[in-house]
């Protein structure tokens, strides 16, 4: 069973709580997550770049921060491949998620804001599962399963 609580503290861009609670449920389902505890707040990018410099000592904004209060259970081997990561897992934590930097992203991207958004989600929640991209090869897993998750949408997402 999945929890999962939004705070939509922005008003640039308007989000349905249904949007949110379908990418959280499809992305844990597709990664086999057991149970989840999530918070979804969306925010402008002057919060976010005040979350960022706080918690991770970057002064910039970003487009998603993901915090992992608990995790339990689930896969622990971190060369668990093919196993997807945060299987049968319990996962509570939180994405802190610019709205703002979506909607600037999807212009230069020319997609919907809103699947830019759905792009933050899925990719915030895989580092709850346990994946990383601080190195080319993690990169590179991870943006596949953001492929795959995307799928379920028609989307295809775009990076620099």
């Amino acid at each position: 069973m999945f929890e999962i609580h939004l705070s939509n503290n922005q008003q640039l861009l308007p989000v349905h709580d249904s949007l949110v609670h379908d990418a959280v449920t499809q992305t844990l389902t597709a990664q086999n997550v057991a149970s989840a505890e999530i918070v979804v707040a969306l925010i402008d990018d002057k919060s976010i770049h005040t979350v960022n410099r706080e918690h991770l000592q970057h002064d910039y904004p970003t487009d998603v921060i993901s915090f992992l209060y608990d995790s339990s259970g689930g896969t622990t081997d971190e060369d668990s491949e093919p196993l997807l990561k945060g299987s049968d897992s319990h996962l509570d934590g939180e994405l802190v998620i610019s709205v703002e930097t979506a909607i600037r992203e999807s212009t230069t991207y020319q997609w919907d804001p809103l699947d830019e958004l759905r792009l933050y989600i899925v990719h915030g929640l895989l580092h709850l599962c346990g994946y990383d991209d601080q190195t080319d090869s993690e990169k590179a897993i991870m943006r596949q399963r953001e492929q795959a998750i995307l799928k379920f949408w028609n989307l295809t997402p775009h990076y620099t």
